[in-house]
């Protein structure tokens, strides 16, 4: 662990940024891991989606996006298939109407992980397609090469 890193960000965008990925990485962890590591993991992404959920209640609305996506992987952590698909939809809709481009793409990445883990290839194509336009859009090349 390595501690409170959000006290040493300098910029509020970097420090949201940061407890973002560290959710996520809670999430994706404990979505491989089984018994107390899992419990831990979602534990301690719970502490940090309590964070995105209070900046986003108290009007931040460049975070409601990030809030949708944790929402969505934490649907597929507890087996909720509904929620999770209505949280990625709303992850994506909110992240394209706010100019997140960026963050739409990792949005349709992790439906299409979703979707094809389900066994839905149709729309696990669908959302991986999207996430290559929107990475390409974006400009970053690696990422699309890697998505092939």
């Amino acid at each position: 662990k390595a501690g409170n890193v959000r006290l040493l960000l300098p910029s509020t965008f970097a420090s949201v940024r940061y407890t973002f990925l560290e959710a996520l990485t809670y999430l994706k962890s404990a979505q491989s891991a089984s018994g107390w590591k899992k419990r831990q993991m979602k534990k301690c992404a719970y502490k940090t989606l309590h964070l995105i959920r209070g900046w986003a209640k108290n009007g931040n609305v460049n975070v409601v996006h990030y809030l949708f996506i944790l929402e969505a992987e934490l649907a597929v952590l507890d087996g909720k298939n509904k929620e999770a698909k209505e949280s990625f939809n709303a992850a994506i809709t909110t992240s394209s109407r706010n100019g997140f481009l960026h963050d739409r793409a990792l949005a349709h990445e992790l439906a299409g992980a979703y979707f094809k883990a389900q066994g839905d290839d149709y729309w696990g194509n669908y959302h991986i397609e999207c996430s290559k336009r929107c990475y390409q859009e974006w400009g970053c090349n690696k990422k699309v090469e890697q998505l092939m």
